[in-house]
């Protein structure tokens, strides 16, 4: 049995994580998972001796950091203030966690986003041979965070997700749950015409963190939808795998929707898992339609079992 100690297991990805992996059992590969994932209230991430205690008593193979702080506007307002949550979390705390896996020898898996990027970059996704340049300050503290994990020199892996979204979250609306029941509700949505992103279904992403347990392998991975969209793309691809409404979806320009924001976004915002899939295979990441499909199949089977 395999023992894992998750860090941020309430967020939107850790949860799916957890959710999928608690106590499972792989007949192909003969592992099973004993997962700990404390609440922030019960091992804060900013408290190094709390850390060192946690991981030395429950000794797990792989600690996963899914801890951050992801309020991409309320991160603006604490631009450049290291006491501020933004910082204190995405950067001390993946700080904290990476020096307690040197200290005790453990893999640490821990996870960042393509905010590290300056989302100009029009031509091809981002590969993890590109140069990080973020252009807000949730995107800075995250760099700094991969930064401190590298310089800690604990065997590590960095894994950079982009737009995750799942069928059941109830702390945080993401994306596609927006679009769908705004599209539900009969209301109007706008959704840029001239952004590029690769939104991911969480349950890819959990499933590539599995791949990455079972190997040795250290060092940096995209994980994301192999395809790319718009978010205009997106909406009417929602609203096509459940019959709604497409009339009810309109473009918006990326700069009119931009510069209503403190936190730029990043235009060209789309992630290369070329690498991962080239060293772990295919069929685990799906294009956006195929993540879609899964999204409304995992809704429809909660609305069936509620029948």
């Amino acid at each position: 049995m395999k023992k894992i100690l998750i860090f941020g297991g309430s967020g939107l990805v850790g949860s799916k994580f957890i959710d999928l992996f608690k106590n499972i059992f792989d007949i192909n590969k003969f592992v099973s998972y004993e997962i700990k994932s404390p609440l922030a209230a019960e091992v804060d991430i900013l408290n190094k001796d709390v850390i060192a205690k946690t991981i030395q008593e429950f000794n797990p193979d792989t600690v996963i950091n899914f801890a951050a702080y992801t309020q991409v506007e309320e991160a603006e307002a604490q631009k450049g203030n290291k006491e501020g949550m933004c910082y204190q979390i995405n950067a001390m705390g993946a700080k904290n966690v990476a020096l307690s896996c040197k200290e005790f020898d453990k893999k640490l898996i821990h996870i960042s986003t393509e905010y590290v990027f300056d989302g100009t970059k029009e031509n091809s996704p981002y590969s993890e041979e590109d140069k990080p340049n973020p252009v807000n300050w949730y995107g800075q503290t995250k760099l700094f965070g991969e930064q401190f994990v590298l310089e800690s020199g604990c065997p590590a892996v960095i894994v950079r997700i982009c737009m995750p979204f799942s069928a059941f979250y109830e702390l945080k609306k993401d994306v596609a749950r927006f679009f769908l029941e705004e599209l539900k509700a009969g209301r109007k949505i706008k959704a840029i015409e001239d952004q590029r992103v690769t939104p991911t279904n969480v349950s890819d992403i959990a499933n590539a963190l599995q791949v990455m347990l079972e190997s040795e392998t250290t060092g940096l991975y995209h994980v994301s939808s192999t395809d790319s969209v718009t978010p205009l793309e997106f909406a009417k691809n929602i609203a096509e795998e459940f019959n709604l409404n497409y009339s009810l979806i309109s473009p918006v320009d990326f700069d009119e929707y931009n510069e209503k924001k403190k936190a730029k976004l990043l235009k060209f915002s789309w992630l290369n898992p070329t690498k991962f899939e080239r060293e772990f295979g295919e069929g685990i990441l799906h294009t956006v339609e195929e993540g879609l499909a899964l999204f409304k199949k995992e809704i429809d089977a909660e609305s069936a079992n509620r029948l």
